[in-house]
């Protein structure tokens, strides 16, 4: 079986394909962060005409998670007259989507659509950052967004299908893989599907992973 979240990009913020990814359920669409080069991504990718709803989850408002979201809002309003729900967390975005220009009465902003829980995390002192939990196409989703610790997202490895974890190789603000693997290996171990994304090695995840976890 294959992810349930389709990646549009796994890259870390220096890459070329921000780590953004979307599910479809049942006739809605959810894509997940809208960094800086998310929105050229999307732009032909969808009939976005043949959904009923369509939102999009931000973790946090650092550019290569939230860059573009600005633009895909007014692109959606203005090209295809539909009004976007933004589902976050993030106490500052609606203020950055306002010194943006955003018009507000173009798009809809929520903390409590498609089920979603969100999971307060550690990552940067300047704001709080968020991953979630979400039951898509019966599949049980948890997903760490931007984090330095594991330690949020353990209780809920015992019902969970699907785990997404940042992954980096230098470590700080985000998970060090060298640092996680082992606990990975043994949330793998009780039968949860792992995927590793935000990557700035490719190389450097790939020859320590030696195809244990999904890439």
């Amino acid at each position: 079986m294959g992810s349930t979240i389709n990646f549009l990009g796994r890259d870390s913020g220096f890459g070329d394909n921000n780590n953004s990814g979307y599910i479809e359920i049942d006739n809605n669409l959810l894509i997940i962060d809208c960094g800086f080069a998310v929105f050229n991504n999307i732009k032909h990718k969808f009939d976005f005409k043949k959904y009923d709803n369509i939102y999009v989850l931000i973790t946090h408002p650092h550019n290569d998670h939230a860059g573009s979201l600005s633009q895909f809002i007014l692109y959606m309003w203005f090209v295809f007259n539909i009004k976007i729900t933004v589902v976050t967390k993030c106490e500052t975005l609606k203020q950055i989507l306002d010194l943006e220009g955003t018009i507000d009465s173009i798009y809809n902003i929520t903390d409590n659509a498609l089920g979603i829980e969100f999971i307060k995390t550690e990552h940067v002192v300047q704001f709080n950052s968020y991953g979630f939990k979400i039951t898509a196409n019966d599949r049980r989703i948890v997903y760490t967004g931007d984090t330095c610790t594991l330690d949020p997202f353990m209780p809920y490895m015992d019902d969970c299908d699907e785990f997404y974890v940042d992954t980096s190789k230098f470590g700080g603000v985000h998970l060090k893989f060298e640092d996680v693997k082992d606990k990975l290996s043994e949330i793998k171990a009780k039968g949860v599907d792992v995927y590793l994304m935000h990557i700035d090695d490719y190389d450097y995840i790939a020859n320590l992973n030696n195809g244990e976890f999904y890439m």
